[in-house]
């Protein structure tokens, strides 16, 4: 694993704007912080967002780790990726996880160091915070809480990332598009004759056609690779991608629906064919005034070119009037 000054020195860690409040560090500052925040917290560490790479702090030094995800003994990126979620507000967010019936608190802070981006992750274990205890009823309304926050952040049916999400984000998304001088993209994906499948098969096989369709989606769409999928409706789903071209973007759609597989097959054999109208469009095609009214009229020439797909037989991706 490379050392974290070579870490520092790749390219593509481009560095976000600078927030109002400053989170500028030299190495010896952000050594002396951390010397200081060890009375409270068990574990301090650095996280890179764009790789997942953690960096353990050991006397004055870096010590490359594993990825950050493996602390939680999980195989891939968690969720709700707090670090991702620090970069993209370039504030200090906060979460709750959990290990073998454990619960830890989760505080990340937005860091520059050295003219890059990182997450200054502080994690302990809430049950040794003086006076809390184990109490049971404790624990068991700290689990509820957290399950309220990660349903803020995705659908709980398909997975994809939530409406509140988009909604809260999406400025972010504009601006990091324009700092690394890519195309803000979006695709309006709306699945045809969906009320034709609940009606003919019931609503859980509904369910099963959109939780099939979505995990398609989310393998190419995730936001630890600037962009995401949304459920906005029904069955409607908004994909949210940063691309090199507008062009780019549109063969990448075409290329990936083209090898989804359209069916599903239930436990008794039975085949269920679906597919997808797409309409897509990019923010350099619209008139920019305020970012409300950007977003609407984004969305809006999405959503016409969609229709227009729906209107002329269906089954097809429209990328331009």
């Amino acid at each position: 694993m490379p050392s974290f000054q070579q870490h520092l020195k790749t390219e593509g860690n481009m560095v976000m704007q600078q927030p109002a409040v400053k989170h500028i560090y030299t190495f010896d500052e952000l050594v002396k912080e951390v010397k200081t925040l060890r009375n409270t917290f068990k574990i301090i560490r650095l996280v890179s967002p764009s790789d997942c790479k953690a960096y353990l702090f050991e006397d004055d030094n870096l010590k490359a780790d594993t990825l950050c995800y493996h602390f939680w003994n999980r195989k891939t990126c968690c969720k709700y990726c707090i670090s991702k979620q620090v970069i993209d507000s370039q504030d200090q967010c906060t979460k709750l996880e959990s290990i073998n019936g454990h619960i830890f608190i989760v505080i990340a802070r937005y860091v520059i160091l050295d003219g890059k981006t990182f997450t200054l992750e502080l994690i302990t274990e809430l049950t040794d915070i003086s006076g809390l205890g184990r109490n049971e009823h404790v624990i068991v309304e700290i689990r509820r809480l957290q399950e309220e926050n990660s349903r803020l952040i995705r659908d709980p049916l398909t997975g994809c990332y939530s409406w509140h999400y988009m909604d809260t984000y999406f400025q972010n998304y504009v601006k990091e598009a324009e700092q690394q001088q890519q195309e803000l993209c979006i695709a309006m994906l709306d699945m045809d004759g969906f009320k034709l499948i609940n009606d003919r098969y019931g609503h859980d096989t509904g369910d099963e056609v959109l939780k099939s369709c979505s995990q398609f989606w989310l393998k190419y769409f995730d936001y630890q690779h600037h962009e995401f999928i949304t459920r906005y409706g029904g069955d409607e789903f908004i994909i949210i991608s940063m691309a090199s071209t507008y062009e780019a973007f549109c063969n990448r759609i075409v290329s990936l629906s083209n090898s989804m597989r359209k069916n599903i097959v239930l436990g008794n054999g039975q085949i269920i064919p679906f597919s997808f109208t797409i309409g897509c469009a990019c923010l350099s095609e619209i008139e920019q005034t305020s970012p409300s009214s950007s977003r609407e009229a984004l969305f809006k020439l999405a959503d016409e070119r969609m229709y227009m797909g729906k209107r002329s037989g269906k089954n097809r991706i429209v990328t331009a009037s």
